[in-house]
């Protein structure tokens, strides 16, 4: 069973070739285009994990590609390649969802990890409802419905939702929304909000102790403590908690 999809977009048979070759010799399945339509039309017709894509590609730009991949699966991890270094490249690049950009030539061992990472990441992701739904502290198993289905079946999911049941609406397997009944939101909100709060109790409580006089003078006899002063403060503190 392969590691996860990839698609490759390059204009270069041989780069393709060469990475293709690397990621598939790594256990990812992997889709060659040769362009950014060629791309997307892929995209449209076979879900993937992971796009990696040349910043310079026929018929449309690296960027344009990568904007119109967002729009279509904001969830799907993109890595952009460059030929060269260019800060300007990579804030757009970041600006517009790139997970990282690599310069050319790739190495296969970076190739792997970054690639490997991305669907580490993607899985996370798609873990995170999942995990949400299990804080309910009961064991659930929520309805699966694609966007399609929760448009022509929205009558059966406000019936499941209003009778206490959750429903998981997933788009080409990667879950897009969960619809919870109102009891189970305000439960969640209660507890984020008292973790919340506790937390800046305990900053409050951290600032305050920070603003006394002996705290004062012990930070600043430790910003004007010689490196040996503080190892053998280090070791005095040490013994006395032994």
């Amino acid at each position: 069973m392969p590691r996860g999809r990839v698609l490759l977009v390059d204009d270069q048979p041989s780069i393709r070739a060469s990475y293709s070759r690397a990621l598939a010799h790594a256990g990812f399945e992997v889709t060659e285009a040769s362009g950014g339509d060629e791309a997307f039309r892929r995209l449209e017709s076979a879900p993937f994990d992971v796009v990696l894509t040349d910043l310079l590609v026929p018929k449309i730009s690296g960027l344009a590609f990568l904007e119109r991949v967002r729009a279509f699966s904001p969830e799907l991890p993109v890595i952009v390649m460059i030929d060269k270094q260019s800060n300007e490249i990579a804030v757009e690049a970041t600006e517009l969802g790139a997970l990282q950009l690599l310069v050319k030539p790739i190495g296969p061992a970076l190739l792997k990890r970054t690639v490997a990472n991305a669907m580490r990441m993607r899985q996370v992701r798609q873990d995170a409802a999942p995990a949400f739904l299990a804080r309910r502290g009961e064991a659930l198993t929520p309805i699966k419905i694609t966007a399609t289905e929760a448009k022509n079946q929205m009558g059966r999911v406000l019936e499941t939702v209003m009778q206490g049941g959750v429903v998981l609406i997933t788009k080409r397997e990667t879950p897009k929304a969960a619809v919870i009944p109102m009891a189970e939101y305000e439960k969640f909100s209660r507890a984020t909000e008292a973790k919340l709060n506790a937390l800046s109790s305990e900053f409050d409580a951290l600032l305050a102790r920070m603003q006394t006089p002996e705290a004062r003078t012990g930070m600043q006899a430790a910003f004007d403590a010689t490196s040996e002063q503080l190892a053998k403060a280090a070791v005095t503190f040490a013994r006395k908690r032994a």
